[in-house]
């Protein structure tokens, strides 16, 4: 007898390699101290080494190879958590402690899938068929999945906080993390479908195996690019100094409603006369350091005062001096691009936006209106 050579095999090999080998130059980039990429790079090697067992399974190498059989490659348990570990480093709550709990079902159960790889193979055949399996199987997609939805929580709770922060949001919500989790989390409710009722359908194989090769590119694409959040604060101080600030156990207790007021008139002029809201790149920290005081009491002063965040109050000072640009002739050789970025806003989609969710309108009509 021998191996069964096919397309499928070949394309599953294909991503193999690819996931290993991405997934190593993810950790070699982890030597940057603005970038946290191991464990995303561990998450994308073991992606890559459980899909060794489908590949061997297609060739019908057990047959030839029955030792192989319960390769202790099933890392479905430690995909999830891994990804949260790696979520919670690079997000803005990145100075709190790593909860690496969610790590140990999944060590636990790889040591105990090393213990069954070396069983005779008669034994492992009997284990598989087995009603105590199929459990086992239910339970690894649950624990995956409920971790997988724990790490969608702290990413929304991630993008609220960092509309608390940045003045500029690109790059900075992980939007492409939420994204790869819902992907993600729905490949495994479909594929978990498919595994209990059409075990052999090579449509689904191709499907899989497509959903596989996009994952992997996204993920590697995405974990090369993204910087730590907490990294992105320090244009005056290092990293180091940033994430100590911020987990400074100082006074935070509730300031009077005079106190957070005298607080928001000191910020309001700041900017009034500063016009440092014009800086791209503006971050609470930045007005924390003009006033001397913690970032945490700004941002309440603005949360309680203007019923706003951090973003949404910057933006504000930068569509009323935009506004008065569009309508001073002294500024028409600008375009309404270049009046955004005048202002402020990295982009022209960022401009526009934040335009017409205060004006109701967009900059090149309320151009137009004034010139009436």
């Amino acid at each position: 007898m021998e191996l069964d050579y096919n397309l499928y095999a070949l394309f599953e090999t294909v991503g193999i390699v690819q996931a290993i080998t991405l997934g190593a130059l993810l950790i070699f980039l982890n030597k940057n101290k603005y970038k946290s990429t191991l464990f995303v790079g561990i998450f994308l090697i073991l992606f890559g080494l459980e899909t060794i067992p489908i590949v061997l399974n297609s060739l019908n190498a057990y047959l030839l190879y029955p030792e192989l059989y319960l390769l202790p490659f099933d890392f479905f348990w430690l995909h999830f958590p891994i990804f949260y570990v790696y979520v919670h480093q690079i997000c803005i709550f990145s100075n709190e402690k790593t909860k690496y709990w969610v790590l140990y079902p999944g060590i636990a159960i790889l040591f105990a899938q090393i213990a069954v790889f070396f069983l005779p193979y008669t034994v492992k055949v009997a284990i598989t068929e087995s009603v105590g399996y199929d459990i086992y199987f239910y339970c690894k997609v649950l624990y995956g999945l409920s971790i997988g939805i724990y790490t969608l929580r702290l990413l929304f709770k991630h993008k609220i906080e960092v509309h608390n922060y940045f003045s500029m949001m690109e790059s900075k919500e992980l939007t492409w993390a939420r994204i790869f989790l819902f992907y993600n989390i729905s490949g495994s409710i479909v594929y978990t479908i498919f595994a209990t009722t059409i075990t052999d359908s090579l449509l689904a194989k191709i499907f899989f195996a497509t959903f596989d090769l996009i994952l992997i590119y996204w993920v590697s694409y995405h974990g090369v690019k993204q910087r730590n959040i907490l990294s992105l604060l320090a244009k005056k101080e290092d990293f180091e100094g940033i994430s100590q600030k911020l987990s400074a156990k100082e006074d935070l207790l509730a300031l009077s409603d005079d106190g957070l007021q005298e607080l928001m008139e000191r910020i309001d002029k700041l900017l009034r006369d500063s016009e440092s809201f014009t800086d791209t790149d503006l971050t609470i920290m930045d007005l924390a350091n003009e006033l001397d005081t913690h970032p945490k009491r700004i941002s309440t002063a603005i949360n309680v005062i203007c019923h706003q965040n951090f973003n949404a109050y910057v933006n504000r000072f930068r569509i009323r001096k935009a506004e008065k640009m569009l309508e001073n002739e002294a500024y028409t050789h600008l375009s309404v691009e270049g009046i955004g970025k005048e202002v402020g806003f990295h982009s022209k989609s960022a401009f526009y936006s934040a335009f017409k969710k205060f004006t109701g309108t967009t900059p090149s009509k309320y151009k137009e209106n004034v010139m009436v």
